[in-house]
């Protein structure tokens, strides 16, 4: 049998790691276990999934290991010192569906389950900049607000320490802005990165109030920065002069409302063992109020509203950049996204 040069070999050998590196994708999240918010980054090589997550209040990462079944549901087992298992994750759902993975925390033996939510961030940061999480808390008055702020491994631009004053106004707005009827209540705020590079950043800061009223209430904020010109960017700022964007993005936000709300109900339907109900559109274009804030992602514009409570649900939607590419200013800060 004739033997392979060690050239070949090598070849081959160079050629599997980087079809392996190539097949590997880091994510990165944001989210809470129980009323703890954490960052977690998530290796994916095919079905197995290594990684990282931490505390805000801690800091301190812990490794986690696991798998994607053959539903796509995500099983992770945590790590603590000497590799012993600490504690687990595990989502009922695909993971592929953001909007409902039902994830869990519990320990290793399956006690003291915790519910668990993770948004996906979008970072691409070069040159050792990047995003730390940050607190502001107040047990007496029951506020604990997560809030993001850039970090380099060398000096920090002016442009970037002021998006970081920027988004610190913001949170100490969002405690500000609370009032609790009797002094304490819940007011919970964590924050997510949809866009986050070297030129721009965009968050959004999701605060969950109890103070005592009627209803709690979730108030969505959002701060996109533009880094390479040193300037927090306004809504209008993305499209051309005297262009009818917001018409545009009213009917397409129309029909996309109605939509969701169609199968949110078909979903209910399923859940409770009935037949789904048919309703009149629950929105129409005249009853959608005026945007109260929006952010960026890689491929979409993120627009909020601030809808009456039955409805508060349809409050943070997405408008893709197709729907008002001919609308974007050019070389505005969408505009060079949606390229």
């Amino acid at each position: 049998m004739k033997l392979k040069s060690p050239l070949l070999l090598v070849a081959g050998a160079i050629l599997l790691l980087a079809q392996t590196a190539s097949a590997q994708n880091t994510k990165y999240y944001r989210g809470s276990v129980g009323s703890n918010h954490i960052q977690m980054a998530l290796t994916f090589t095919g079905n197995a999934v290594t990684g990282k997550y931490s505390y805000d209040r801690v800091g301190e990462e812990i490794n986690v290991k696991g798998q994607l079944d053959a539903d796509g549901k995500l099983e992770l087992v945590e790590f603590g010192p000497n590799n012993k298992p600490t504690g687990k994750f595990s989502c009922k759902r695909g993971f592929n569906n953001p909007d409902d993975r039902e994830c869990s925390w519990s320990k290793p033996t399956g006690g003291s389950e915790s519910p668990v939510t993770l948004n996906e961030q979008n970072f691409a940061f070069t040159g050792g900049l990047k995003i730390v999480p940050k607190l502001i808390t107040n047990r007496a008055r029951g506020i604990v607000i997560s809030y993001p702020q850039l970090e380099s491994a060398g000096t920090l631009s002016p442009a970037a320490q002021k998006f970081n004053r920027r988004a610190l106004s913001l949170a100490q707005k969002t405690t500000a802005d609370y009032s609790p009827i009797d002094g304490k209540g819940v007011l919970d705020a964590n924050y997510t990165v949809l866009l986050g590079t070297n030129d721009l950043v965009s968050f959004e800061l999701l605060a969950y109030e109890d103070g005592g009223g009627a209803h709690p209430n979730d108030i969505w904020s959002a701060l996109t920065y533009d880094l390479a010109g040193d300037k927090e960017v306004k809504f209008e700022e993305l499209f051309k002069p005297g262009s009818d964007y917001k018409t545009a993005i009213a009917k397409y936000l129309t029909a996309d409302i109605n939509r969701r709300a169609v199968e949110i109900e078909k979903e209910d339907a399923r859940k409770e063992n009935r037949q789904p109900e048919k309703r009149d559109e629950l929105v129409t274009t005249d009853q959608l109020t005026e945007i109260s804030n929006f952010a960026l992602t890689p491929d979409s514009v993120v627009v909020y509203f601030d809808f009456a409570h039955v409805i508060a649900y349809f409050d943070r939607n997405l408008v893709p950049y197709k729907v008002v590419k001919e609308h974007l200013q050019p070389n505005g800060p969408a505009a060079r996204i949606a390229k």
